[in-house]
């Protein structure tokens, strides 16, 4: 990842988790939007509106006025065209050389360098509030608070849940991460009225849940390492069932390296959960790649001495009936035999049918976005890692991923 994507992502992070924290403090049971239509988060109460904006200026050690004009000159704007409203505008930005929770103040002659910037970034804006706002009336309204560093962000956001009554034991590794991704998951709806929480209601949801949410947002935490080794033992109760029929799907846009390491992968699950008698369902192997990647695979596989039923007859025709067929299986002295290791699909309409047809009891995605299907009855465990390493790790097929 470079820098820059690396700062745009802590800079989504800091915005969840300042919500999150705004959430967890609210007393009063609020409205709370997250990317609402006035700023990154609206606290609605009967008589006023906080709108609060949130920067992330981790990589700029000495705060500057100009690093923020653009909110404020926003922020000003809104309060120009809804003079009527009852809101306060309030600006969280983390400088790393500023005190987390002073304040500064920014008065008129402060604004009037905005309006005088020859930015051509700010031109409409500087154009539509010259001579035109109530300076004074905004200031009134107006805060610029500097935040705290995102890890002092999270230490607050633990103690919030201990004081809201959750159990201390799965703060970290249940309720944090899971808090972050339905905030995620709010923050993306299209429709406003769909992006708009109560305490009550988050902490409701959270307290339903028994699985660690494991995606983008929650893979890039200063928490991950607790997150994968909780996640391992949520999985690790079905894991040592010997008898249970497991799907797996595996994106090769979602994960690094994919074309060189998913055949290692594949052989060292069997080695691991399918060598015994007692293993006895087959697993399913579905591939979200290009035909030509899965055309090498299936070369490599074979090479690999793991034998494939991938259902076709020739590279043209698949035959449901031979992909369903359970493998001739046989004990020759103390050597076990099967007619064919794992079963193999490449996503697409065919595998779509069979994935639907014949139903798991464990179907694991590690993809971005799950596939449509139908997963009633079945245990889904959507896990959206990046590094087949980590995926091996939460499985337990080795004791590392680094």
């Amino acid at each position: 990842m470079s820098r820059s994507a690396d700062y745009t992502i802590q800079g989504f992070l800091y915005q969840f988790n300042k919500t999150l924290l705004e959430i967890l403090n609210d007393e009063e049971d609020s409205d709370i939007s997250i990317e609402g239509i006035i700023e990154d988060i609206e606290v609605a109460t009967p008589l006023l509106t906080k709108a609060i904006q949130c920067k992330y200026h981790e990589a700029q050690e000495k705060f500057t006025l100009s690093s923020v004009y653009k909110p404020i000159l926003q922020m000003m704007e809104h309060y120009h065209d809804n003079v009527d409203k009852n809101i306060e505008y309030r600006l969280f930005a983390h400088f790393p050389s500023e005190p987390a929770g002073s304040l500064f103040e920014i008065t008129e002659a402060h604004i009037s360098e905005m309006l005088q910037s020859g930015d051509k970034r700010y031109r409409r804006l500087i154009t539509k509030l010259s001579g035109h706002v109530n300076v004074p009336e905004f200031l009134q309204r107006f805060t610029l608070e500097f935040g705290s560093s995102i890890s002092d962000l999270i230490h607050n956001i633990m103690e919030a849940f201990e004081k809201n009554g959750l159990p201390t034991d799965d703060i970290e590794t249940l309720f944090y991460p899971n808090a972050v991704q339905k905030i995620a998951d709010l923050s993306i709806l299209h429709n406003a009225d769909q992006r708009v929480i109560k305490k009550s209601a988050l902490l409701h949801d959270l307290q339903q849940i028994r699985k660690t949410a494991i995606t983008r947002w929650t893979r890039s935490l200063m928490t991950l390492d607790r997150i994968l080794k909780t996640r391992k033992k949520q999985l690790k109760t079905n894991l040592d069932k010997n008898s249970r029929l497991r799907y797996f799907l595996l994106s090769q846009s979602s994960i690094e390296n994919f074309d060189n390491e998913i055949v290692n992968f594949i052989s060292d699950y069997l080695s691991k959960f399918h060598f015994k008698e007692v293993h006895d369902k087959t697993p399913l192997f579905c591939l979200d790649c290009n035909q030509e990647l899965f055309k090498e695979i299936r070369i490599r596989l074979h090479k690999k001495n793991i034998k494939v039923n991938d259902g076709f007859v020739t590279d043209d025709f698949f035959d449901k009936t031979k992909f369903l067929t359970n493998p001739i299986k046989a004990k020759i002295g103390k050597t076990f035999y099967s007619e064919y290791d794992i079963r193999l699909l490449r996503l697409d309409g065919i595998a779509i049918e069979m994935l639907n047809q014949t139903k798991p009891e464990d179907f694991f995605l590690f993809t971005k976005t799950p596939p449509e299907l139908d997963y009633q009855d079945i245990n889904v465990e959507h896990i959206d890692l990046n590094e087949l390493a980590q995926v091996k790790f939460i499985l337990g097929m080795v004791d590392t991923y680094e």
